[in-house]
């Protein structure tokens, strides 16, 4: 199986970290990974999908693998945007870099709620898909 979780968080990690806003402290991580308590903005990449498909139309037989992953963005008000604006901004970024980067495509629609723990924190959650093609390490769209 090919997995592109810890990819996705340290380039992810390295396109936050080179903002000149207060985002540059936004904190990526895998969602099981432990982070101290109240470390605000942060987001969590989660792989929810990762099946091998064989392509039995090709006479080569194409192996590739469907990748799901979930993304949440978590925020408090920052300097520049209330909660809800801000995890607007962070998906904004996340959505163009994931996007141009990987190719991937976002499915449905997000869902922006009150973080469950601590409802002075705004979620903004995101599903993208994309498909891998094992052997020539190529990236599609689903």
């Amino acid at each position: 199986m090919i997995s592109l979780t810890e990819q996705l968080v340290s380039q992810l990690q390295k396109e936050f970290s080179n903002r000149e806003d207060s985002y540059n402290k936004n904190i990526v991580k895998e969602i099981y990974k432990p982070l101290p308590k109240g470390t605000y903005p942060k987001t969590t990449i989660q792989e929810i999908d990762n099946s091998e498909e064989i392509d039995r139309s090709t006479t080569a037989g194409e192996r590739t693998t469907a990748l799901t992953y979930q993304i949440v963005q978590y925020s408090r008000d920052t300097e520049e945007f209330d909660y809800v604006d801000s995890v607007k901004f962070m998906a904004s970024i996340t959505d163009d870099f994931l996007s141009q980067n990987y190719k991937m495509q976002r499915l449905g629609s997000p869902v922006i709620q009150p973080y469950i723990l601590d409802k002075t924190v705004m979620t903004y959650t995101q599903r993208y898909s994309c498909v891998y093609d094992k052997e020539t390490n190529l990236i599609y769209v689903n």
